[in-house]
């Protein structure tokens, strides 16, 4: 098997590109916590959540210092392009009952090498749920990531002093670009002490191991584990997180100021579900109507939240996006295919949603940026045949290609109110409701956090 932990210049150098595009232009804003917990040159094996495809693995690609090598499941690597690719990205397959029982048997070679890259001092990241979902919650672990970390100290006697770093990935939006993301690392994991119990009982180590990792990585990642309530507890943490933290005198600065008071609030609303489960599912009622009216009228919360739209604020709006858009038509002509395209197309390979973004990503800001970008300057400059021109063309891509999402975002909210007003003077039945629900639930909550 090849040595994928080998470092490679070529890959460092597309690495470096990646996570730029990937912390600063795919996504708004990226917050990391937890890098001090553990030494990049310690035999680690990180434990992540999974959510969100291959979008979690880019995650701790562009937010550790090392080369991380990722097992990722078997069937991904049917086709042969598709494998030359995941090699490249340091990736090695792992075989499930799914894939054929004749290629179980492939596990151990991946895990000896397993236990060769961490001997190396090397790291390892593995999902250890063995697949993602759109929904967040903690999966049931599967034995895979355990088995390995067994395997390497056993064959070390116990002496290597393994590491497994738990950790959690939060998105604001799992598909949509510029959104929101923090990655958690947690208190490194050890397990010298389970070597007598491994030895005796394995399966009784490898369950323990999986508790510990669950209870570990769980602090790290929004779990929110009620069906019943799912939806209306992801709405409130939209809707209702600042206010949350303004009534308990929370900061808000950062991402993970409001992703820790997140994680409070849902606690609240867990607690009260048992003890008063019929104000929870009140608040239910009033939060599923609201978001249905939002749909049916294409509307998002902020619309509702920022009413009323007096006529000064409308023309102050319309006059800054005027005054913008002969700059946005500039940064259409030049970067709206690498938008457009990639949705499309990605939307087009993949059936699972969570995949979109990945391919979305990969299309677009990997592999059509640089050869897009190559060509347009190449053909300014052929026109103009003065070197200072296409430099400063060049210049301009990545910034207006930045400028054209944020445009285009502020012109939907523009339209958005406009529509909202005008549904408002004509007395639209459901803009009234929209505004006396959300009134309603704000009022509801209150009381809640108060109490």
């Amino acid at each position: 098997m090849k040595k994928v932990e080998h470092f490679t210049l070529s890959y460092q150098l597309v690495r470096y590109w990646t996570s730029f595009a990937f912390k600063y232009i795919f996504y708004r804003r990226t917050e990391i916590r937890g890098r001090e917990k553990f030494r990049p040159n310690d035999p680690l094996l990180f434990a992540p959540n999974h959510q969100n495809a291959l979008m979690d693995a880019l995650a701790y690609l562009t937010t550790l210092k090392q080369q991380p090598i990722f097992l990722a499941r078997a069937d991904i690597f049917k086709s042969k392009i598709v494998t030359l690719i995941l090699n490249f990205s340091k990736m090695m397959p792992v075989y499930r009952i799914r894939d054929g029982y004749e290629n179980l048997a492939k596990n151990q070679e991946v895990f000896d090498r397993c236990t060769e890259i961490l001997k190396s001092g090397h790291s390892l990241c593995m999902f250890p749920e063995g697949n993602h979902g759109d929904k967040r919650f903690f999966r049931p672990l599967k034995k895979g990531l355990a088995r390995i970390a067994f395997e390497a100290e056993n064959a070390s006697d116990f002496k290597m002093d393994l590491k497994i770093v738990p950790c959690g990935i939060d998105y604001s939006n799992y598909e949509n670009v510029r959104g929101r993301l923090t990655v958690s690392y947690g208190d490194p994991i050890t397990i010298t002490d389970l070597k007598d119990l491994y030895r005796s009982d394995p399966q009784s180590a490898l369950k323990e191991l999986n508790n510990r990792i669950r209870t570990n990585i769980e602090p790290h990642m929004i779990e929110i584990p009620w069906e019943d309530i799912y939806f209306m507890v992801m709405d409130l943490r939209m809707m209702y997180g600042k206010r949350y933290r303004e009534l308990k005198n929370l900061p808000g600065k950062t991402l993970f100021h409001k992703f820790d008071a997140d994680k409070e609030m849902i606690r609240m609303i867990g607690t009260l579900r048992e003890t008063e489960p019929e104000k929870i599912a009140g608040i239910n009622s009033l939060v599923m109507e609201y978001w249905k009216l939002l749909k049916k009228h294409n509307f998002r919360d902020h619309t509702i939240e920022n009413e009323p739209y007096g006529p000064l604020r409308l023309i102050w709006n319309t006059l800054i996006l005027a005054l913008g858009f002969p700059l946005h038509i500039y940064s259409l002509i030049n970067n709206y295919h690498l938008y457009r395209i990639p949705m499309i197309l990605s939307r087009k390979l993949f059936k699972d949603p969570q995949f979109w973004s990945t391919g979305a990503f990969v299309i677009s800001l990997v592999v059509m940026l640089p050869i897009s970008y190559a060509i347009q300057t190449l053909i300014v400059g052929l026109i103009f045949k003065t070197w200072w021109i296409w430099v400063a063309y060049l210049a301009t891509l990545l910034p207006t290609a930045v400028y054209m999402l944020h445009y285009m975002f502020e012109n939907r909210k523009w339209r958005s109110r406009i529509r909202f007003m005008w549904m408002k003077g004509r007395k639209n039945k459901d803009i009234a409701r929209l505004v006396e629900l959300r009134k309603d639930i704000f009022s509801k909550m209150d009381g809640l956090v108060r109490e």
